[in-house]
């Protein structure tokens, strides 16, 4: 059986051939704080694009599963069409979630943690996935700060 796995080692040294030579060389500390300068701000923005390719997969996540919803309830109604109104009765949010949107509106920015301590929910993750269904139906945006997201109302 062939192996399918990649060698990860010949391609970092493909990648950073001529570096470790050149940090030898460097015996100047100015030089070599400004290439980890230089490395940490390509890392810094390398970051903002990850977030923002990740941010753009929520939102066509958030489309398809309206899509996907739309087409169980035709299903259900063996090719009924809904109207405007059934529609967003039926793609409408739940009471909790009016609570906790009232919530981040009166708090302006909240995380997982804020929304976990005040509706008393038993874990953080079923805070987190509320915020994240908010977001998903375009309701909120998130932001990003360090390993922490916070969520606010989205401006329409």
């Amino acid at each position: 059986m062939k192996n399918t796995q990649p060698n990860f080692g010949e391609e970092f040294e493909e990648l950073t051939e001529g570096i470790a030579e050149v940090a030898y060389e460097l015996d100047d500390g100015l030089k070599i704080g400004k290439m980890l300068y230089a490395i940490a701000e390509e890392k810094k923005s390398n970051n903002l694009v990850v977030r923002e390719i990740n941010s753009k997969f929520d939102q066509m996540i958030n489309k398809l599963d309206r899509v996907a919803t739309l087409l169980e309830s035709m299903q259900l109604n063996q090719g009924a069409v809904m109207d405007e109104a059934e529609e967003e009765e039926f793609l409408g949010i739940s009471d909790r979630d009016e609570e906790i949107l009232d919530f981040v509106k009166s708090h302006k920015r909240v995380n997982a943690d804020d929304v976990q301590n005040h509706f008393k929910y038993r874990g953080r993750n079923a805070a987190s996935a509320r915020l994240n269904k908010l977001f998903r139906d375009e309701l909120l945006e998130k932001v990003y700060a360090g390993r922490n997201v916070y969520y606010s109302v989205k401006q329409q």
